[in-house]
This record gives C-alpha cells, sequence and structure tokens, in this order.
C-alpha cells in the first residue's frame, strides 16, 4: 500500500501553509469541502487502513468494508458529508494494560470516523503548522522526542541550568470546548469545518461491563475534552497548547525569566539562568484555563 502523499494534495497542503505563514490573521473560509474531496477520503482509508486497529461500536472492521465493497463504501461516506447529513457514531472504550502494572482506558472510533478525522486533518495541519511555536515537538512531522532532547540540552549547555519539569495532568481530558474551538476559529472561519469539529468533541464514549450493560458518557453536555482516541485530537491538544507557548513569549516572560521552553504533547521543560528571577509557578491565565493541572518539578 502506498502512503506517500499524493502530489495533488501535496500541493494543496504547500499553499494552504504558504497562505497561513505569510497571512497570520487571514481566516480560511473554504475548507470543508476539502474533506470530502474524493482523492483525500482515499488517501485517508489508506492511513487508516495501515495503522490498523479494532472496529468501534459500529462492530465493522476494515475485512467487512473490503468484502462489501470499499468504493460503495467511500461513496457512501463522501455523499454523506457532502450533504452534511454525516454524524459520528459513540467511541467505544476500552481497558487495556500498562506495562508497569493495572490498566488505562482506550477509546476506539469507528473506521468511518478516523477516516473522516483524518481527512479533516490532512487539510487542516498545514494551516496550523505554520503557527505552531518552535518550541513544541509532539505529533509534528519531522519533529520527534528526541529533537526535544536535543533543544534541551543545547539550552543546558549554553547556560540555562535550571530546569522546571512539568507534566500537564489530565491534558487531553480536559482542555476547555470553548477556549479550544475560539483558538481554532482564529484560523477557520468556515462554519461547516467548525460544526464538523465540534460534532467530535461533542462524541458521547460507550462503556460496557462484565455482563455487557451499556454505559454512555460525555455527548451533548460535556465541555472539556478532545476526542476520544480520536485521530484529529494530537492536532487540537497542539493548538491548544499553542496558546501558552506563544503568550509566553508575547507577554515577555521568556525574557523576564531568562527561560527557553520546550514542549512535547502534554509535557514541557523550562530551562533558565541560574541567577535569573525564580520561575515559580505558571500563572494559569497564560494557558487560558481555571486550573492548568502542571505538577511541576525542578531540579
Amino acid at each position: 500500500m502506498n502512503l506517500e502523499t499524493p502530489e495533488k494534495i501535496r500541493s494543496l497542503q504547500t499553499k494552504l501553509y504558504a497562505k497561513a505563514k505569510a497571512e497570520p490573521a487571514y481566516r480560511f473560509y473554504l475548507l470543508y469541502d476539502k474533506v470530502y474531496r474524493e482523492d483525500i477520503l482515499a488517501y485517508a482509508y489508506r492511513l487508516v487502513r495501515s495503522n490498523g486497529g479494532g472496529p468501534g461500536v459500529d462492530g465493522m472492521r476494515f475485512e467487512d468494508i473490503e468484502a462489501k465493497g470499499l468504493g460503495e463504501w467511500m461513496t457512501g461516506l463522501r455523499e454523506e458529508l457532502r450533504t452534511e447529513t454525516y454524524r459520528p457514531l459513540p467511541v467505544r472504550r476500552v481497558t487495556i494494560p500498562k506495562p508497569g502494572g493495572g490498566e488505562r482506558p482506550l477509546g476506539i472510533p469507528t473506521i468511518r470516523d478516523r477516516v473522516v478525522q483524518t481527512a479533516a486533518k490532512l487539510v487542516l495541519e498545514p494551516i496550523f503548522e505554520a503557527d505552531l511555536s518552535d518550541s513544541a515537538y509532539g505529533y509534528r512531522e519531522g519533529r520527534c522526542a528526541q529533537d526535544a532532547v536535543e533543544k534541551v540540552h543545547r539550552a543546558l549547555c549554553d547556560g540555562y541550568t535550571d530546569v522546571v519539569d512539568a507534566d500537564l495532568s489530565k491534558y487531553f481530558d480536559t482542555i476547555p470546548h470553548d477556549q479550544l474551538m475560539r483558538s481554532v476559529a482564529r484560523r477557520v472561519s468556515d462554519g461547516k469545518m467548525l460544526r464538523l469539529i465540534k460534532a467530535w468533541l461533542k462524541t458521547p464514549v460507550e462503556e460496557r461491563d462484565e455482563r455487557g450493560n451499556r454505559r454512555m458518557t460525555g455527548g451533548k453536555g460535556s465541555r472539556m475534552g478532545t476526542p476520544q482516541g480520536g485521530v484529529i485530537s494530537p492536532l487540537l491538544a497542539n493548538i491548544y497548547m499553542n496558546r501558552f507557548l506563544r503568550v509566553f513569549v508575547e507577554r515577555g516572560k521568556d525574557r523576564e525569566f531568562a527561560a527557553k521552553l520546550v514542549n512535547y504533547a502534554d509535557d514541557w521543560r523550562a530551562t533558565k539562568r541560574r541567577r535569573a528571577s525564580p520561575l515559580g509557578r505558571i500563572d494559569p491565565p497564560l494557558l487560558g484555563r481555571s486550573d492548568p493541572g502542571a505538577d511541576q518539578d525542578s531540579c
């Protein structure tokens, strides 16, 4: 299976990135129609297929889709998106064992929803990539955790030897929807695309106990958290985290504390010169959350 980005899609992404980079205040207003473009949906399916994963609440596996006819399935999904009748199904939650013992919950959207989220990500990611701070390394093409480690190492070698190590507790589960959508809307004015993202944020989670009894959580009443197990979640988390990384510099905190930030997903390191002002606790309004849940250790 060829997973190289098709030239036509790469060209679209390059144009979106260039426009966003050249005009930081520009809001994109025609994006939703790209999500159901035939080549983008087809490529999204290939990406989702290559990642594998189990079925969602509808029980549909890749083998089932392909046995019944992938072309017909894709045509139906494309039509749902075109006519705006697409609605995400609940996310199936299971528990998996943790390496150190115990269990952790895992959300599994349906293949159908994973494909649509991947298509949306292909369109949205170049726009927000143009805005993301250079200090962010998680979930970005061409960057990895090792790059973040090397950035911290260089800062230490440059004399930024005081370190604050912070982990934002339950970060993905506590991102406020209203603030997140505001961050997305800074760049996206396409109402259809915004409604699509909001639908994923409001998708309920289905759990079943040992007896098979179903329990639903989340849904329309939920006010925080990115989509459970969603392909789009890392991008949304990066968009929200960028508020903090951007404002830290815009408000001169990097100069005030003589500090450098390095962020990877829900973790960040702040390195500062030893004689600079104490960094202390990060001011919650700086991140835009009432409770950032930051567990900080300094060494």
